[in-house]
């Protein structure tokens, strides 16, 4: 029982929004799809909802084994919310959540009480049965959000997709409203798919990441995985905050201009020129060196928040890297601009000098 997408490709005009993807979503799983502006993402979406039909050829679109690519979305059974809410402004909070069922055929249409029974019960789900007589414009962001989500589910879809829910929140209702969709999530078990450009958000609440690029798929892997074992330079420059270093990789190591450091993944590798990507907080800050580390100085630092960060320039090459710090490593190193400390790169990941992000 799945959602799967079979070699679609689309282009508008001489742009090509998908290029050959592939995709295949588990019951009940819910993915997040990931990239920058222009990736793919939103028009993969729109296409599994039957709101764009893929470019002739072999492609296919399937719900649990049927084969949906021809068919409009409203005979899909998608449950569908935007970025902005759409919700209907002369419609109270109960009115808007019912509409995707009265509106249906009489010969499909509920009775009214079970509607109002399915409106209810998505009413405490959402927790704001005290709002079902309110108007949109009677609402913060996050509770319209929340009605357009159960407005979504009150059809009973096949599969829920979601397109930027959360963009057009302030940081922290977006924060709250993640942990509470995951939280919805694991109760209802709808397959779901959501677009989002915000990786701490879909790091969060996915069970897996699907990250797009130029219209196909980079990677795809749960959060842990894309994180800590990125498959390409863009994935792992996309994904957080990292520092880049060229050098030289002979098995298992990468020399960093006169200093060799562990990379366990460039064993075997004959002489050649890469270069080792270290996350910020993959990079120990000392005065004293007590094994390979590079000669730095301090530019600046910034404690506010819940980490220090660092900006240091190498000696030897003076080129800008930054680092982070715990509070407590900051409070008892004290790191101030313009003195020289050593540094050491752990976790350092190789990747040959031809990439490109």
């Amino acid at each position: 029982m799945s959602v799967e997408v079979k070699n679609v490709t689309k282009k508008f005009g001489s742009f090509t929004a998908l290029d050959n993807v592939s995709l295949k979503v588990e019951s009940g799983e819910l993915v997040a799809l990931l990239g920058p502006s222009g990736s793919g993402k939103t028009t993969l979406l729109r296409t599994i909802a039957g709101l764009e039909f893929p470019d002739p050829g072999d492609a296919q679109v399937l719900f649990y084994g049927e084969d949906v690519t021809h068919i409009p979305a409203s005979e899909r059974k998608a449950g569908f919310a935007f970025q902005h809410y759409a919700l209907f402004r002369h419609m109270t909070v109960f009115e808007n959540i019912a509409f995707g069922l009265r509106v249906r055929p009489k010969t499909t249409r509920p009775p009214e009480a079970e509607i109002r029974a399915r409106v209810d019960k998505l009413l405490h789900l959402i927790q704001l049965e005290p709002l079902a007589k309110r108007f949109p414009t009677q609402l913060s962001g996050g509770q319209r959000q929340r009605v357009a989500l159960a407005r979504a589910l009150a059809v009973e879809p096949k599969v829920l997709l979601l397109d930027e829910p959360f963009g057009a929140l302030d940081a922290k209702v977006r924060k709250e409203l993640r942990r509470w969709l995951r939280q919805l999530h694991d109760e209802i078990h709808v397959t779901t798919l959501f677009v989002t450009h915000d990786q701490e958000e879909a790091l969060e609440v996915s069970d897996r990441v699907a990250i797009l690029r130029n219209g196909s798929i980079e990677q795809i892997g749960t959060p842990e995985e894309i994180y800590d074992k990125p498959a390409s330079p863009f994935v792992y420059d996309f994904l957080g905050n990292v520092n880049l270093f060229s050098g030289r990789v002979k098995d298992g190591a990468v020399v960093i201009g006169d200093t060799e450091f562990a990379a366990p993944e460039a064993a075997g590798e004959v002489d050649s020129a890469a270069v080792a990507f270290v996350r910020p907080h993959d990079i120990r800050v000392t005065r004293q060196a007590a094994g390979p580390a590079l000669a730095a100085t301090v530019i600046r630092s910034n404690a506010a928040g819940p980490v220090a960060n660092l900006e240091l320039k190498r000696l030897d090459t003076g080129e800008l890297f930054t680092v982070q710090l715990s509070k407590e490593l900051f409070q008892e190193l004290q790191p101030k601009a313009g003195e020289q400390v050593f540094v050491e790169l752990k976790n350092v990941k190789v990747f040959s000098d031809d990439y490109s992000i």
